[in-house]
């Protein structure tokens, strides 16, 4: 399918990537900012500094007192944010596009000049609002270490997986002013940036505004590589049995695959999609409405570089324990080994993939986000304009592949959370 969204891409003397795409329909454009780094990017004992930094950049800049980021936005009645993830940190800001040149200001500014206005009271704040966010997101939720347990089963000691994103007590406790000094220097660079215009705007203006604001930013250090590859985990079961304040068994089933941009991610997030999304998919239908031993079933695929994992999420029905719902699941697993998938259900997942990509890319914020996603993943900004074929190219064999390479063999990781005996 054409998808063909127009753009433009420069780079300035410092590395910085700058993407522009117009779209005057509305009189909005949206500020995307993406650097290369994330929890990947941490050691052990030192986790935790990609998402505490994202907090931290928040907190003012030379030229922006504190909080005024946020305040100088919603004023205007901006939308704006930031997010971590493994392999990257994102901000952006959707604004009238009059206010385009305060957006761009404030970015630049954070990211040009921001340690001269760090401080120990402010990494002591950010790091409480962290550590309150952990509780409330992960220590104190039925199954919220899920994804901590997960990837510490999966993933050994040294692996840049094993720790989750938003790192861990100990380690928010111990990290210094000099720790986050020396990550900000190491990762916010423009060479490690990517900046994405989308919407409204004059392209000869806003280029002007660009190279005043970010160009004479310097471009930092040399990033540290991450080695990761699908190799590097051995083939076998791994299991963990975890008692907790739940109220109900879960099960959570993951299986290693090869990262985002590869055939075989595209196959297995296909396949992740096939076989659970809506009340009429295979797992839903066969473990709630059938068997009744489960009350919700998902499966889906981690975007993630260099390995990435097919996660299947099973919660019980009442009065059903943990053995009976692993084993239907597994029963639904090796039917898919033994007898693969239909033509139906592949043509109608992939009417919804391309339904569901083709409204997301209404949205100006959402073409920013996606235009630096394929630039920061794959070096190619219109990697965009390729990816609902990645999907539509999918064929029946490469799913009966896929099923015998991945699903059919020894490397899970089989999680299981059981109510806590009083």
């Amino acid at each position: 399918m054409d998808i063909n969204l127009k753009y433009k891409q420069y780079f300035l003397d410092n590395g910085l990537r700058v993407i522009l795409h117009q779209d005057k329909a509305t009189p909005i454009a949206s500020v995307n900012l993406w650097y290369h780094v994330g929890s990947w990017n941490e050691k052990p004992g030192k986790t935790g500094f990609a998402h505490l930094f994202e907090h931290m950049m928040f907190q003012g800049s030379t030229h922006v007192p504190d909080n005024m980021h946020f305040q100088l936005l919603q004023s205007i009645g901006a939308s704006l944010n930031g997010s971590t993830s493994f392999n990257r940190t994102n901000y952006y800001e959707t604004v009238p596009s009059h206010y385009l040149e305060m957006a761009l200001w404030l970015e630049a500014d954070r990211m040009g000049y921001l340690l001269s206005a760090m401080n120990q009271e402010k990494l002591d704040n950010q790091r409480d609002v962290v550590k309150n966010e952990r509780r409330q997101t992960v220590d104190n939720v039925p199954y919220g270490t899920w994804l901590e347990k997960l990837l510490e089963l999966t993933f050994p000691v040294d692996n840049s997986y094993h720790w989750p994103i938003i790192g861990y007590m100990d380690d928010l406790d111990t990290a210094s002013l000099e720790d986050i000094r020396h990550f900000f220097k190491t990762y916010y660079s423009p060479a490690n940036a990517s900046l994405c215009i989308a919407g409204d705007f004059d392209e000869k203006t806003v280029l002007t505004w660009i190279k005043k604001y970010f160009g004479p930013i310097k471009g930092g250090m040399t990033i540290p590589p991450v080695k990761m590859d699908i190799s590097m985990l051995e083939q076998k079961e791994r299991r963990l049995v975890v008692e907790d304040t739940v109220q109900l068994p879960r099960i959570y089933l993951s299986y290693p695959i090869t990262g985002y941009g590869t055939k075989d991610w595209y196959v297995g997030d296909l396949l992740a999609d096939l076989i659970s999304s809506g009340k009429s998919a295979r797992l839903h239908k066969a473990l709630v409405y059938e068997q009744q031993v489960a009350q919700e079933i998902y499966a889906f695929v981690f975007a993630t570089e260099g390995i990435a994992q097919l996660i299947f999420m099973a919660t019980a029905m009442q009065g059903v324990d943990e053995k009976q719902l692993e084993s239907a699941l597994f029963e639904e697993i090796n039917t898919l080994v033994k007898k693969g998938i239909s033509d139906f259900e592949l043509e109608k997942v992939k009417n919804q993939i391309e339904a569901y990509k083709i409204r997301e890319l209404q949205s100006v914020t959402h073409i920013a986000d996606s235009f630096n996603q394929a630039a920061t993943y794959f070096g190619d900004p219109n990697y965009l304009n390729k990816e609902i074929d990645m999907y539509l190219d999918i064929s029946k064999d490469d799913i009966t592949r896929f099923i015998h390479d991945y699903l059919d063999g020894p490397g899970r990781t089989i999680l299981t959370y059981i109510p806590k005996h009083e």
